[in-house]
C-alpha cells in the first residue's frame, strides 16, 4: 500500500486535490489528510500521519503541488515490489508561474539543494520507505522538511524522479519574486543561526 499523507493547512491553494481524483477509492492507496485542528505545526502533522498510515511507502505531499498521475502510480508499484530496496526523495520541482527567476529557484532547487546536498524540501513532495524512520520530527514550526532530510540522508541518499511537481508561487506573486527569495535566505541564515523557530515561521507568515 501507498500512504499519502498531506499536512493541510485552512485556505491553502490545493493543488493536492488534482493529484488524488482518482485515488480516493483505490484498494493499494490511502490518502490521510492531517489539518491544524489535529496540530499546529507541519512537523506535527506529519507525525501524526506517519503514525497513522499502514503503507510500506509513504508520501508526504504537500498541500500546495500537484503531481501527475504517473508519479502517484509509479509510487504504487514501488510500494507492491515485496523485493525492493530502500528509497527516498522527492519529484522533479517547477512552479507553477514562468519567471527566470522562479526557474532558477526549481533549478537549484533540483540539482544542488536535493542531488548534491541530499535535502529535499516538501514542495518536491516527499516519498519513503518507511522503514527509514527512525523517530519523530522535533516540534519545530519550520525547516521540518530539512530534519527529515537530514535523518535520511545518514542512511540512504535521495534520488530525483522525473516526474514534474508542480507547486503554487503563490507567495512569490503576493510578495513579489524578489521579496520572497530575500526573505526566504534570510530565513536560512536565521534557521543555520538557530534562531527560535517560532521567530523565523511568524516572518514566514507575514
Amino acid at each position: 500500500m501507498l500512504s499519502i499523507v498531506i499536512p493541510t493547512d485552512s485556505g491553502e491553494n490545493s493543488l493536492f486535490q488534482d493529484s488524488l481524483q482518482t485515488y480516493w477509492n483505490h484498494p493499494q492507496v490511502e490518502i490521510i489528510l492531517i489539518s491544524t485542528k489535529e496540530a499546529f505545526t507541519r512537523a506535527e502533522r506529519l507525525n501524526t500521519g506517519f503514525h497513522r498510515s499502514k503503507g510500506e511507502v509513504v508520501l508526504f505531499h504537500h498541500p500546495r503541488t500537484g503531481l501527475p498521475k504517473e508519479a502517484i502510480d509509479h509510487l504504487i508499484k514501488l510500494s507492491c515490489d515485496s523485493n525492493r530496496k530502500m528509497i527516498w526523495g522527492g519529484f522533479f520541482h517547477q512552479f507553477d508561474k514562468n519567471h527566470v527567476l522562479l526557474r532558477f529557484i526549481s533549478w537549484y532547487s533540483n540539482f544542488i539543494r536535493l542531488e548534491w546536498k541530499g535535502i529535499v524540501y516538501l514542495d518536491h513532495c516527499v516519498f519513503f520507505d518507511r522503514r527509514l524512520w527512525m523517530s519523530d520530527l522535533s516540534i519545530e514550526a519550520i525547516f521540518e522538511d530539512t530534519e527529515l532530510s537530514l535523518k535520511f540522508r545518514k542512511i540512504l541518499w535521495p534520488v530525483l524522479l522525473p516526474y514534474p511537481a508542480i507547486t503554487s508561487a503563490h507567495r512569490y506573486i503576493k510578495n513579489g519574486v524578489i521579496k520572497q527569495s530575500l526573505l526566504n535566505q534570510i530565513l536560512k541564515f536565521g534557521h543555520f543561526l538557530h534562531l527560535p523557530s517560532s521567530l523565523l515561521f511568524s516572518l514566514y507568515q507575514r
